[in-house]
């Protein structure tokens, strides 16, 4: 009998810019890899808008938006830790739709789940540019949270834990 060999753990990448939308998809995205023993990704991307060469990834303009966004990463790495949630947090400069998509590819993601702002009208058409990039180009399925969207609780999580 031929066994296949084992799988990798699914990994779900969970992209946030720390907006209310984004701590959101993070709960969701929190909720879905303690009940699939899921690896979790977290990812944000840090874009400059400073001239060519002051967004580079060492670049001193950068450092202090860098720092507070690894403060940020380790915040929410530090939640799903205590979940005994796997947890890889990134930090990346850049493009955000092409570093999402860039990391999704490269941790293998299973499963991308991103905030949205859920607008209404004639916007509620469009998902947003970046939001819309991913879920037209990603290399797995991308799972939209919006704010209208209840929260989850991961198992094991209190409602003061939100």
């Amino acid at each position: 009998m031929q066994t296949s060999p084992p799988r990798a753990p699914f990994t779900i990448v969970v992209a946030t810019d720390f907006s209310k939308p984004a701590q959101r998809a993070f709960d969701y995205a929190l909720w879905l890899a303690g009940l699939l023993h899921a690896r979790l990704c977290i990812l944000s991307v840090v874009m400059g808008a400073w001239p060519a060469g002051e967004h580079e990834p060492g670049s001193r303009a950068l450092r202090p938006v860098k720092t507070a966004a690894l403060l940020q990463l380790g915040r929410l790495a530090q939640r799903a830790f205590k979940l005994g949630i796997a947890t890889d947090p990134h930090l990346e400069v850049g493009s955000p739709a092409e570093r999402i998509l860039e990391t999704c590819r490269k941790m293998g993601a299973d499963l991308l789940v991103v905030g949205t702002y859920g607008r209404g009208g004639v916007a509620r058409v469009v998902l947003g540019s970046v939001a819309e990039e991913l879920v037209r180009s990603a290399p797995c399925p991308v799972m939209t949270v919006n704010r209208t969207v209840a929260q989850r609780r991961a198992p094991g999580q209190s409602k003061g834990e939100l």
